[in-house]
């Protein structure tokens, strides 16, 4: 029997529900798995005292997709530095209490 779960815990947490990401990892994608994330925005900066870091952006279908991704980029070697879902105007979405 599934437990029914209360109507401000089902609003705080949005994990099985799209959502902008941003995801930042150390060093650069090769070309070739670029492919892999297609759909994302990939770009390739100076963040703080790395030189080389790659920002993932985009739209995850939900909670399962952002664990896929993630898994990827840890097969890949690829240490992450962050990652966090944005709210629609790109700002950090907050939990609210």
């Amino acid at each position: 029997m599934e437990v029914p779960v209360p109507e401000e815990i089902e609003h705080q947490y949005l994990f099985d529900r799209p959502g902008l990401y941003q995801i930042r990892v150390a060093g650069e994608l090769d070309e070739r798995w670029r492919a892999h994330l297609e759909g994302l925005e990939i770009s390739t900066a100076t963040w703080g005292k790395y030189h080389h870091v790659t920002q993932i952006n985009g739209w995850l279908a939900d909670q399962t997709a952002l664990s896929g991704l993630l898994d990827l980029l840890n097969d890949l070697g690829r240490v992450i530095l962050t990652v966090e879902r944005l709210g629609i105007d790109g700002t950090i979405e907050q939990s609210h209490h």
